[in-house]
């Protein structure tokens, strides 16, 4: 059994609906992972219908080709989806987008190879990168960042209240020798907190703001969010699947934004109804099942929230 037929896709059913697929659409997996989203749009899409699928981890594109290669109608490229606009151009799609799927999550393959240095369960390396072939991994920059670099990583992605603590004792220990495993890193946090919080691990928070911070998780999706617009067709729909607070704080921020940009100045006496916003969201947000968390525990904490580019005169 191969990793893409193991894989359990969060929220599957309800992010496909979302999607709202027509037969002869254009569609983008954003975050193909192991292909679950990917295959069940497939699986919704006619002979005329189109997906785009994109994956910063080249290890997942080799296995992903084994079962995908033979499906005309898909197109997978081995990228980070802060490229989405450009590719959207070189395939010849942009602006023609029926809708794009983000899942925010980490996959659960990173989370079970001790090689990636994802979890705080598993002892091994602590690189963190999504994409291994570009950037700093995580035991590198923890060797190299200040004291304040590394607490206010830890505070602001992580909302970890003891993050001056936690900051101290990595400088301290690396001092006297390198933090190279998971298992280093777990036992420096377990000295600087207190007590361990109820139903959450000491780590928790400090593993999710460095890699946060080392894939600037958040950045790109901010900057992509804002390129979605051009992108989509009218009533083209983003569909996201976050799991902390962070994204959805992004999310937030986009539509504010969104819902302002195309605002008139003050001194000109146009009406609301001259006036429009650029996506509007379809439900509030969309919890997980108590039978999916029952069968996939890491589906927990997500949330599904879907957006609609608006066309120019809807208010």
């Amino acid at each position: 059994m191969n990793n893409l037929t193991k894989h359990t896709p969060v929220m599957l059913t309800e992010s496909i609906n979302a999607l709202a697929i027509e037969k002869n659409g254009i569609y983008v997996d954003a975050t193909f992972g192991f292909g679950g989203h990917s295959k069940a749009i497939l699986n919704k899409l006619g002979k005329a219908g189109k997906l785009y699928a994109l994956d910063k981890d080249a290890s997942v594109i080799k296995i992903a080709e084994q079962e995908f290669i033979h499906d005309k109608r898909f197109t997978l490229k081995h990228g980070c989806f802060s490229s989405l606009e450009s590719l959207s151009k070189e395939w010849g799609i942009h602006g023609s987008v029926n809708g794009i799927l983000f899942d925010l999550g980490v996959s659960s393959e990173h989370l079970d190879n001790p090689e990636r240095g994802f979890s705080f369960m598993r002892k091994g390396p602590i690189d963190m990168r999504f994409d291994q072939s570009s950037g700093i991994s995580a035991n590198k920059w923890l060797a190299t960042a200040s004291e304040d670099l590394i607490s206010k990583t830890i505070r602001k992605y992580g909302e970890e209240r003891y993050a001056k603590r936690i900051a101290k004792r990595i400088v301290l220990q690396r001092g006297k020798e390198k933090i190279n495993t998971t298992d280093d890193l777990v036992q420096i946090i377990n000295k600087a907190i207190p007590k361990n919080e109820k139903n959450k691990h000491n780590a928790t928070r400090t593993f999710q703001a460095i890699r946060i911070y080392i894939n600037q998780e958040l950045e790109i999706l901010r900057n992509t969010l804002e390129s979605t617009y051009n992108i989509l067709a009218p009533k083209g729909r983003l569909v996201l699947i976050t799991y902390h607070s962070l994204e959805e704080r992004v999310i937030k921020d986009f539509l504010t934004l969104t819902d302002k940009s195309l605002s008139a100045p003050k001194d000109l006496p146009l009406s609301n109804q001259f006036l429009t916003k650029l996506f509007k969201t379809i439900n509030k947000s969309i919890k997980p099942t108590s039978k999916e968390i029952e069968s996939n525990i890491r589906s927990r904490s997500a949330k599904l929230n879907i957006l609609e580019k608006c066309n120019e005169i809807d208010s």
